[in-house]
């Protein structure tokens, strides 16, 4: 190793490729790299705990490297009071620093050498990954290819489909992934309910492992989406269905009641495609409600719920060409921003 400790600093806000390059390159120049995560009292930042995770999960595999945090009270990069985070660096890490990496971008600015006068700054060229925070802040989707996987994820768009049985949502959802290359997530209550033996013999216990399966299957599909994520409903849909066949008279009922909202409002997605009662009832085994009148009525019920948590949602109606065409340009608009 060329140097004993060195120590590479920034606000990561976000972090992306050319970062991780400066990461591994720095690392890979020392015994010991500290990496500095400077935090301030900017509302527009990032949460610091998002920040923090990212550059652990970057680092998890190199071994020389130690991240921490330094906090100050300023509100944006021009009022930095780089003098103090210096100081706070130099306390934490307590030893001598042999050398401070920083982006060329930097260079004859004089920063970096009056900050850290007993150490030398190694400039590191952004020609190769010539990407910046901002850029990305800006429209990170144009950007795509420089976020690092855990970072995407931050960034990813989710859009719910939601509506009563038989409006096409799982064949919708399953069409718009393939067209946008992207992954998406199964309704978890098709699936239990073949396990549980039809819909009539459904328990309440089902419907519970419908909520905590559905949110993993999501967590899951994340991990591989390419911008959008495509959901085929969710928690308060759940809770429609136990309301038709249970009703909420017991605790348990209202215990269910609270834990599907509570899940609805950790959700929180960026889109709600609404899908009339407006197509052919198709029995698939695990349907029960085909009388239009009562499709309407249970839709009703439906939209009642979603007003009630204070959530939006875009109707959408027509044959299922037209529901996929108005459904596709809702989902790409939401990308463009």
């Amino acid at each position: 190793m060329k140097y004993k400790i060195g120590m590479y600093g920034g606000s990561f806000n976000p972090i992306h490729m050319g970062h991780v390059n400066n990461i591994k390159i720095a690392s890979s120049l020392c015994e010991k790299l500290y990496l500095v995560l400077s935090v301030t009292s900017d509302p527009k930042e990032i949460d610091h705990r998002e920040r923090f995770m990212w550059l652990k999960n970057i680092t998890k595999d190199i071994g020389n490297v130690e991240v921490f945090e330094i906090f100050d009270t300023n509100t944006s990069k021009e009022t930095y009071d780089w003098q103090t985070g210096a100081n706070d660096i130099k306390k934490y890490i307590n030893k001598k620093i042999d050398v401070v990496f920083a982006g060329d971008d930097y260079k004859g600015k004089n920063i970096w050498e009056s900050l850290y006068p007993e150490s030398e700054i190694y400039y590191i060229a952004r020609s190769d990954i010539n990407v910046s925070s901002t850029m990305i802040r800006e429209n990170p989707y144009a950007c795509w290819d420089y976020l690092p996987n855990c970072v995407r994820k931050y960034y990813t768009k989710k859009v719910c489909v939601i509506g009563t049985e038989s409006t096409g949502k799982t064949t919708l959802v399953r069409k718009l992934a393939k067209e946008l290359n992207t992954s998406h997530v199964e309704e978890a209550g098709r699936y239990i309910c073949d396990d549980a033996g039809g819909i009539d013999n459904m328990q309440k216990y089902h419907y519970f492992e419908i909520l905590f399966k559905h949110k993993q299957l999501e967590k899951d599909a994340l991990d591989e989406a390419n911008k959008v994520l495509l959901i085929d409903t969710d928690s308060l849909i759940t809770l429609y269905y136990y309301n038709l066949g249970f009703g909420m008279n017991e605790e348990l009922d209202i215990a269910f009641k609270n834990i599907a909202e509570g899940i609805s409002k950790l959700n929180n997605y960026d889109l709600y495609i609404f899908l009339e009662p407006d197509v052919e009832w198709v029995q698939d085994g695990t349907r029960t409600y085909g009388e239009q009148s009562i499709r309407e009525e249970n839709n009703i019920k439906l939209k009642k719920i979603f007003d009630d948590n204070g959530i939006k949602y875009v109707c959408i109606n027509g044959d299922y060409d037209q529901r996929y065409e108005k459904a596709k340009t809702l989902v790409c608009d939401l990308i463009k921003g």
